[in-house]
């Protein structure tokens, strides 16, 4: 009897607590109480355009806004799958800071943890991969191919298994930010039909000697501060601007200027932000996936002369793209 009535006891103050811990009473009797800790999927993108990109694809929560340490994550769900969407800036530095900001931030003891990490954005193609394409790299380097850091093995496997319906049409998107929505306006169309490519190699390089890009507040989906598309845009809004533009200009600025335009066949895709990233989340122990659209490269059919004359050209449809295997694998995939 005695027992009985310490088994009950045991059960009613766990299910009070409502705590995520498994717990046995003198008697014996083992009561599971499961955890009120919410999963979600955090999507990085790292200009307006890219994250404007991947939300079109998001739908967004009543209250989606929330901003810690001045940084903005969007609350909604891709394919009925929970995300956080944060835009980290443009390159290295400013991937790892966000990176591992959310991922310090974000954990059970907040109410909230991250699950894995996708990167969407664009990149540069060479050898298989053209303008308009999207690439999935098995593995992502930092210096050039001397070492590389693999994916995540069970997220690479389920984006192996996606068909995705890309497109081959070239917008103009939201240039200068200034509207939440602005009409759709074709700007051409490759004339043939993009591909998805998993697998392969990434490389992710340093354009900035070591120095945070600073973001430009309200100058346009490239160099922006914010996405263009979200609620909760506020014009003042600066990101880190003052902070990095001293730094930036003194140390990291003739660095930017010394533009990489040849192709390199080794790599499929070639950004400034996924191998950061992916450093990061790896050393959290967290699932990491690098998502990239092709906004220069092989395959135009305007015969652009490359970097950065294609990368502002294509920026749309390679952003477009990514966000578009972002859902697909959104869908398909159950989670690490």
């Amino acid at each position: 009897m005695l027992k009985r009535f310490r088994a009950a006891l045991v059960v009613a103050v766990a299910l009070g607590l409502g705590g995520g811990l498994a717990t046995a009473d003198p008697g014996g009797v083992r009561t599971v109480v499961t955890s009120s800790c919410e999963q979600r999927t955090l999507v990085l993108s790292a200009f307006p355009a890219e994250a404007d990109a991947v939300l079109s694809h998001t739908l967004l929560e009543p209250n989606p806004v929330a901003v810690y340490d001045r940084q903005y994550y969007y609350r909604g769900s891709i394919a009925g799958k929970k995300v956080l969407v944060a835009m980290t800036r443009i390159g290295l530095v400013n991937a790892t800071a966000v990176t591992e900001a959310a991922l310090s931030r974000f954990t059970c003891a907040s109410g909230t943890s991250v699950e894995a990490v996708i990167f969407s954005g664009v990149a540069g193609g060479a050898g298989r991969t053209s303008v308009g394409d999207v690439a999935v790299p098995a593995q992502w380097t930092l210096d050039n191919g001397a070492t590389y850091q693999p994916v995540d093995p069970a997220m690479l496997a389920a984006a192996q298994t996606l068909t995705v319906q890309l497109s081959s049409v070239n917008n103009l998107g939201n240039p200068m930010c200034l509207c939440r929505h602005v009409p759709t306006v074709k700007l051409n169309d490759l004339g043939r039909q993009p591909q998805l490519f998993v697998g392969g190699n990434g490389y992710s390089h340093d354009a900035n000697n070591g120095q945070a890009f600073p973001c430009v507040p309200n100058a346009g989906d490239v160099f922006g501060c914010q996405p263009c598309s979200p609620p909760g845009r506020s014009l003042l809004y600066s990101g880190n601007f003052f902070q990095a533009i001293g730094p930036w200009l003194a140390k990291g600025l003739l660095s930017n200027l010394n533009i990489q335009t040849a192709d390199n066949p080794a790599y499929d895709a070639v950004d400034q932000e996924t191998a950061a990233s992916l450093a990061v989340a790896t050393a959290h122990g967290v699932p990491f996936l690098g998502i990239r659209g092709m906004s220069d490269g092989p395959g135009d059919p305007l015969g652009l002369p490359g970097f950065p004359f294609q990368f502002f050209f294509y920026k749309q449809i390679a952003a477009e793209n990514a966000a578009r295997v972002v859902e697909a694998f959104m869908a398909s995939w159950a989670g690490p």
